[in-house]
């Protein structure tokens, strides 16, 4: 039977640990912890790329619903377009009709296209000055014009 010494170098060669004296250097501690760190972070990488292809696998399969719905939407619009332009055609002669719809088509168009057009620089001004506010509170410094409210 081992003394009680032999036995705790022992273990300690097994955990890597061997030393003059049987005890782990802290060369030994610090090997054993970058050993683990990167054992632990290969462990979370191969986690997240997991989850990150099952969500590129839902999002895929949500692309192709979604466009799918927009081939649907095309037909419906393009459904629509011939009924109104057949319901047209029956009071307006000729021509008529069909250049009725163009002209409804592009005051729609232009009154959409205005109001994206003022959302969008809205939107510009708005993170424009969300910028500027945060250079400033950078510029100036922690505690001075922070997000809490607070006195730094």
């Amino acid at each position: 039977m081992r003394s009680e010494t032999e036995a705790e170098a022992a273990a300690m060669h097994v955990q890597g640990g061997d030393s003059s004296e049987g005890r782990p250097t802290v060369g030994d501690a610090a090997a054993r912890l970058a050993q683990d760190t990167a054992q632990l972070v290969r462990h979370e990488i191969l986690a997240v790329q997991s989850e990150l292809r099952a969500a590129l696998r839902r999002i895929g399969a949500g692309g192709a619903m979604l466009g799918a719905a927009g081939g649907f939407g095309v037909l419906a619009l393009w459904s629509a377009h011939e009924t109104a332009l057949r319901a047209l055609e029956s009071k307006l002669p000729g021509p008529r009709a069909p250049a009725l719809l163009g002209c409804a088509y592009a005051a729609g168009a232009v009154a959409l296209g205005a109001a994206a057009r003022d959302r969008v620089r809205t939107g510009v001004q708005v993170s424009a000055e969300a910028f500027d506010e945060e250079d400033r509170s950078v510029a100036d410094g922690p505690g001075i014009s922070g997000r809490d409210g607070g006195p730094g």
